[in-house]
């Protein structure tokens, strides 16, 4: 069981091939998973989910199964994480994911070219120092449970963390919540450096193996996560100026994070 699953009665909401999603008080997340799943802060790892759950409740008790799975994002060095993505991201991204924001690719299709117009206007807006707005505009686009702009602005707090940038990252989740309580528990356990198995052993040992891995979650989640994770490591990537170069130079409103706190030890 993940270490920031909380004890109480969770009700089911969704039922998929290997997991079980269960919303509790507060609209608090819980992800009873398969063993391919494997780990995570909010999940119970089970032999079978749909078995476990049998039911449309489930009662986790105040002491839970243990070991509990420690999620705490390991230090890594961020250029060499950098560039084993810059290297492993284009080979094994999904065609649709949001690494074409950074190696492009021809012919896209139109919903994917507005997509990718619609990040690149944000990333406009926090250059020119409308964090808030930016943010705003990535929150909640794409499909799926959880949408491709939560799933990189996941990835960008992560970055944050790395960079021990902890008062930028929950500036970035103050304005990254919205009404889908499943991307608000991920967008929550980012903002405080909490991560899967997989991207704990990708940080652990950087290599394209461990790229891959992370690139299978979801249909195109991981890698969004990933291309999020890029962005905010820095440096220009596929043309497009870097989160981390754009905050470094261009941030300078007072409604966004002041120079000196996104520098900021956590």
């Amino acid at each position: 069981m993940g270490d920031r699953v909380r004890p109480g009665t969770y009700a089911v909401k969704a039922r998929f091939a290997r997991s079980v999603l269960l919303l509790g008080a507060a609209s608090r997340a819980l992800f009873v998973v398969d063993r391919s799943i494997g780990a995570g802060p909010l999940n119970l790892v089970v032999a079978a989910p749909h078995a476990f759950v049998a039911g449309e409740t489930l009662a986790v008790p105040r002491r839970g199964p243990a070991p509990r799975f420690a999620s705490a994002m390991p230090r890594t060095d961020p250029a060499k994480l950098r560039r084993i993505l810059e290297k492993a991201l284009p080979r094994h991204a999904p065609p649709d994911s949001l690494a074409t924001l950074f190696f492009p690719a021809d012919p896209l299709p139109r919903l994917q070219v507005h997509r990718d117009a619609r990040f690149r206007k944000a990333f406009a807006h926090i250059a020119a120092g409308r964090l808030a707005a930016g943010v705003r505009l990535v929150r909640g686009c794409g499909a799926g449970l959880t949408p491709a702009g939560d799933d990189f602005l996941c990835g960008w707090m992560l970055a944050c963390r790395l960079q021990r940038r902890s008062a930028l990252a929950r500036e970035i989740l103050r304005h990254a919540r919205g009404t889908n309580p499943v991307s608000n528990a991920f967008l929550e356990m980012a903002a405080q450096g909490r991560v899967n198995v997989a991207v704990q052993k990708l940080l652990q040992a950087p290599s394209a193996a461990r790229v891959k891995a992370v690139c299978a979650f979801g249909h195109s989640s991981g890698a969004d996560l990933l291309c999020g994770m890029i962005w905010g490591l820095g440096r220009e990537v596929g043309g497009q100026k870097s989160g981390r170069d754009i905050l470094d130079s261009e941030l300078r409103t007072p409604s966004a994070i002041s120079p000196t706190s996104t520098r900021r030890r956590g």
